[in-house]
């Protein structure tokens, strides 16, 4: 549990340092607008690492695989997000909505289910986003929890 503690801590430590720098202007999705991010998933009492990622499709639409590793399992999935544009109100937040599906394989058996997400990207500088997501179920599997998503990553 400790080394999760770190994680709070790196993300305190961006966010203190991209608030008192100038800000840059939010983008919203599109071409140069990616990100790849490994990220920390809370929810149903677990923490689970993996990856996020991001890719502008269109000038508001964004593409949002993702894979992590709870135990036994791989879970692997995508969302299709509109993302709010921001880029007059010069803040670097691009708060986003969406659908998507996941699978998870493992334990001797394969689901499908599909989730609702809503969150936001924070623009630290042109080379590192934090992610910020929450997924909320749409069927009602036991399995299925809503979930908190804490992402540090590499814009490209």
């Amino acid at each position: 549990m400790k080394k999760f503690l770190l994680i709070p801590a790196i993300l305190a430590t961006l966010i203190t340092t991209a608030i008192t720098q100038a800000p840059q202007a939010a983008v919203a999705g599109g071409i140069g607008n990616n990100y790849i991010s490994p990220s920390v998933t809370f929810g149903g009492g677990t923490s689970v690492f993996g990856i996020d990622s991001k890719l502008g499709i269109a000038d508001n639409i964004s593409l949002r695989p993702f894979i992590s590793f709870p135990s036994g399992a791989t879970v692997f999935g995508t969302s299709v997000t509109y993302d709010f544009d921001l880029r007059q109100a010069s803040l670097p937040i691009t708060p986003f909505i969406g659908l998507g599906l996941d699978f998870a394989t493992g334990n001797s058996n394969t689901s499908t289910s599909g989730f609702a997400q809503v969150g936001a990207d924070f623009n630290v500088s042109k080379d590192i986003a934090l992610l910020g997501s929450i997924s909320i179920p749409l069927n009602n599997n036991a399995n299925n929890v809503t979930s908190f998503t804490l992402g540090a990553g590499l814009r490209f």
